[in-house]
């Protein structure tokens, strides 16, 4: 319990009381250095700034530069053929086919190096290489862009995996989704900004592929199912109207907002609230999405 505004306040957890109980002093001189500046009408503006997206965090934002695309695809295919056996020819590697690596890197015993089993050719007017088994995309190859520049910083799948979402081979960054859609919005306000479609494996790593890493939770993807209902738990119970869930969305509306007011910078508190509205739009437009015979 703490002395706090002239009451008493009870600290939900030991972060909120070492948060409060130490800095407490130095909020004191701070709130008396803003108000003789007239600065707190400034913090008053951001909580009245973070109230006002409750119901839009995917509204459209205006970019810095004008925009040249209207939508992002961004196709990552987890597991993949080697690019020594697609457009990467390695000469030097077929060479020594066969031999043993003298320096132990894996801490055991490594097997033999192996050339690429197929063979290549150049095509095009870029003269590009391309192995045997893609005789069709080596028509076109004068329309692609190879990069083989490309690398990662860890030879492990997983953070390797969230170097290519996030660019850091570490979990707990955004990723090039969550970024996406934290500066440019969206144009619909009834779907996810940002909408993942997974497959029946599943990806190494899990979910911080496509998580919003320390942006606001409602930037992060929404992950689609194959099959069934697109996202678990969306539809409106049956014993349940259109009109009494609204009416409960519209009081835990009013009583979270009230406990943000409370606990300025909560951005779990803040997605959750956007996320129950979110839900609520979703019901009959997520169905519709997903349903290709339309």
């Amino acid at each position: 319990m703490s002395h706090h505004c002239g009451r008493f306040e009870k600290f939900a957890n030991r972060r909120d009381f070492l948060k409060k109980a130490g800095a407490g002093f130095g909020l004191l001189a701070l709130a008396d250095l803003l108000q003789g500046e007239d600065l707190l009408a400034a913090e008053e503006a951001t909580l009245n700034a973070q109230l006002s997206t409750l119901n839009s965090p995917m509204a459209s934002r205006q970019s810095h530069y004008p925009a040249k695309a209207k939508s992002i695809i961004w196709l990552f295919m987890e597991g993949a053929p080697s690019s020594v056996d697609l457009f990467d020819p390695k000469p030097e590697l077929t060479k020594r086919d066969g031999q043993r690596i003298t320096i132990d890197v894996f801490n055991g015993n490594p097997g033999p190096l192996m050339k690429s089993p197929f063979s290549f050719q150049q095509y095009g007017q870029s003269g590009a290489w391309v192995c045997e088994k893609y005789p069709n995309v080596a028509k076109h190859v004068d329309d692609f862009a190879f990069i083989k520049s490309l690398y990662s910083e860890s030879n492990d799948h997983v953070p390797a995996l969230y170097q290519i979402n996030t660019g850091i081979p570490r979990p707990g960054f955004p990723s090039a989704g969550a970024w996406i859609t934290y500066g440019l919005g969206s144009e619909s306000q009834n779907l996810p900004g940002y909408v993942v479609l997974g497959n029946n494996q599943g990806v190494k790593g899990g979910p911080l592929n496509w998580s919003a890493g320390f942006l606001p939770t409602s930037y992060q993807g929404t992950l689609f199912r194959s099959s069934g209902a697109p996202i678990l738990n969306l539809t409106r119970p049956e014993n349940v109207t259109r009109e009494d869930q609204r009416a409960q969305l519209d009081f835990l509306k009013k009583i979270n907002t009230d406990h943000l007011k409370q606990h300025d910078g909560e951005p779990d508190l803040l997605a959750r609230i956007q996320s129950f509205e979110l839900a609520y739009r979703m019901q009959a437009e997520a169905s519709d999405l997903t349903d290709f015979s339309k």
